[in-house]
């Protein structure tokens, strides 16, 4: 089984700079890392730092990420900024054109929708102002897969990754994870593939084709 994840920072795995904002600090163990070793699927992380819907579309557009053999696609845009409830903005309709590709190149995978995790409040952390375009992405998200009938995750609604839990799970910044909140973002994720795809076994194992 391959999954490619498809996202920002939260997905190319940054653990950000303690007190600093805007400085990426990358590693390699993001979700996308823990989702292999939790499935023992192919795992492909296609996370760019900082990047929008837009972005995303304009690489996948340039042949940045072939997704033809996949299984499952999982896109979780949208922490960055740029989209909106109504579904109208310009990061909107290059999302709505994101999904669509997808759906007509990557004929065979599954395409899961995600709303981007909580975002800090707290202004004691640095990367404190992403909360409202993050619930703003949540919000676009869930209309656009009710619309669509596609699956969604809805992590924004998680009962683990909250502000009660941001100190362990987000404790450098506020919004990016720790090695232990990329953890639990992948067993969050892994929990809502086992709900819309049933492509996984009871303990978590892929299912292979």
């Amino acid at each position: 089984m391959i999954i490619c994840c498809i996202g920002d920072s939260l997905t190319e795995g940054d653990h950000g700079i303690k007190g600093v904002k805007g400085v990426a600090n990358v590693t390699p163990i993001s979700y996308p890392y823990f989702l292999a070793k939790m499935t023992g699927a192919e795992v492909r992380n296609f996370g760019k730092c900082g990047w929008r819907s837009s972005d995303m579309l304009r690489w996948y557009q340039d042949g940045g990420m072939d997704l033809r053999d996949a299984d499952i696609v999982i896109l979780m845009l949208g922490t960055n900024g740029g989209q909106s409830e109504n579904g109208t903005s310009p990061e909107d309709r290059a999302y709505i054109r994101l999904a669509e590709l997808i759906l007509k190149d990557a004929a065979k995978a599954k395409l899961v929708l995600c709303t981007p995790p909580n975002a800090t409040v707290n202004p004691e952390y640095s990367n404190c102002g992403y909360a409202p375009q993050v619930a703003e992405a949540a919000a676009f998200v869930r209309k656009l897969a009710a619309e669509k009938g596609l699956p969604l995750i809805d992590l924004a609604a998680s009962k683990r990754i909250t502000p009660e839990t941001e100190d362990v799970l987000q404790g450098n910044d506020g919004l990016h994870f720790t090695d232990e909140g990329y953890r639990v973002l992948a067993e969050e994720i892994l929990a809502g593939l086992k709900e819309v795809t049933g492509s996984f076994s009871g303990n978590g194992r892929a299912v292979l084709p």
